[in-house]
């Protein structure tokens, strides 16, 4: 797992399948991605850490479901931009993706 230390000022470097805000700015689009890939990026750490300190009953579908529970209970985002962090933390950890976060 790798980290993004600099801001991205390039707008090719959002992923296609991050979503888009209607009547969004690139620069609103390339700033929400880059805080999002930075939330994405701790909590793989987190879950990774949760997954390793708990018994084999927990399912990493389950850890991931409590964490976009968890985030979106702080209201630390929309629930597009929610469910694209908690694909990417799936990704990031080759797991398999909650319903709950699945592009509609």
């Amino acid at each position: 797992m790798s980290t993004q230390n600099t801001t991205a000022a390039d707008y090719t470097t959002v992923p296609l399948d991050f979503p888009q805000e209607a009547g969004g700015t690139p620069s609103n689009r390339c700033l929400d991605w880059n805080v999002c890939e930075e939330l994405a990026l701790h909590l793989a750490g987190e879950c990774a850490r949760v997954q390793a300190e708990s018994d084999r009953s927990v399912r990493p579908v389950d850890i991931l479901l409590k964490s976009y529970r968890l985030v979106e209970a702080l209201g630390w985002g929309e629930p597009p931009l929610l469910r694209w962090v908690v694909r990417r933390v799936a990704a990031l950890l080759d797991w398999p993706l909650p319903d709950i976060a699945r592009p509609v």
